[in-house]
């Protein structure tokens, strides 16, 4: 994409270039026809006082109402030209622009759409590919116990992701079709269980840590956006953390706010410049075609969404020594 932003960035500065240059010229032309106008008025206006008379007294010419009057409507047109040239120079240049802002921004669209029908495509290609494999291993092969359990442990892994995929795309489309929270009573106890143990099915190595008080108290939120927020946080953090790193995850009560969720890895970190983006829909660090991790680019963008629909915040920073940090306050 660099090409062409770098091609529309040359038109654009071309374009502004001639227009500015072309309104110089029409400026200056303007100005000179004005002084001309001022010498032909002011011969004429000597010719009515000197009707008849050898010589020209300038200085009193000069002092008389009309001439005064013709220096003011002089005067009065440089300031209309300069105003007319300076407002013609700011609209230019702002309509310009909103067009480049407008061109940029679907650029960035296409190209995230783009990445967004080669990550769903994988995303979609791999486990079912790999659950037909299982489902035909199966019909044509006799198996023991082990290798039956082994098949259907590798086709719940596969099944789960494909789930994960799909409550990712329908909560997305929700969330652009004014979805609202559904307010109750939410034992985040309990999510939290049930998203690590399909976690650790679909990363049968994961290492996680959690963390949260015995006597959690209920916190009021909409039950699927929050195991969404959760499910996502944790997928994120156990796929870009190296094996055997482990992934902590925290729920703590807050005064004013109901709950703090923090979910830190030990990943390759996130750089400076992209944070602000990476909660933008279908944003993904990196490149697709090279990007090594599975994805749609859907997960912080739902996060941050239902974030914000329960009236909450959520931030990422830097962990230490290495790695990621997201913090969601609900």
């Amino acid at each position: 994409m660099k090409p062409r932003r770098s091609s529309l960035r040359w038109l654009t500065t071309a374009v502004l270039a001639y227009m500015v240059l072309a309104f110089a010229w029409w400026a200056f032309e303007l100005w000179r026809q004005n002084d001309r106008l001022l010498g032909l008025s002011a011969q004429l206006l000597e010719l009515k006082h000197n009707a008849g008379k050898r010589g020209v007294n300038l200085t009193a010419l000069r002092e008389t109402a009309e001439y005064q009057a013709l220096l003011a409507r002089h005067r009065k047109h440089q300031r209309m030209i300069l105003s007319e040239g300076v407002f013609f120079t700011l609209c230019l240049g702002f309509g310009l622009w909103v067009i480049n802002r407008a061109a940029r921004r679907e650029l960035s669209l296409a190209r995230q759409r783009r990445n967004f029908m080669l990550s769903i495509t994988h995303e979609l290609k791999s486990p079912i590919a790999a659950m037909r494999l299982a489902l035909e291993t199966m019909a044509l092969r006799p198996l023991n116990r082990e290798q039956v359990e082994k098949i259907c442990a590798n086709g719940m892994r596969d099944a789960a992701r494909l789930q994960m995929l799909v409550d990712d795309l329908l909560l997305a489309a929700r969330l652009e079709d004014n979805w609202r929270p559904h307010v109750e009573a939410v034992d985040v106890r309990q999510i939290l269980q049930d998203c690590v143990a399909n976690a650790q099915v679909r990363f049968p190595e994961a290492r996680v840590q959690v963390s949260i008080p015995t006597d959690f108290p209920l916190v009021q939120a909409d039950r699927l956006g929050l195991t969404s927020v959760v499910q996502n946080l944790l997928d994120n953090a156990l796929k870009y953390s190296p094996p055997g790193e482990p992934v902590r995850i925290s729920i703590e009560p807050l005064s004013g706010r109901q709950m703090r969720l923090t979910v830190a890895d030990q990943g390759p970190g996130i750089p400076d410049d992209e944070k602000a983006a990476i909660f933008e829909k279908f944003y993904r660090v990196g490149n697709e075609e090279t990007r090594q991790t599975t994805g749609t680019g859907l997960g912080l963008y739902i996060v941050s969404q239902v974030a914000r629909l329960h009236h909450g915040n959520v931030w990422v920073r830097d962990n230490s020594p290495r790695g990621t940090v997201f913090v969601v306050e609900l």
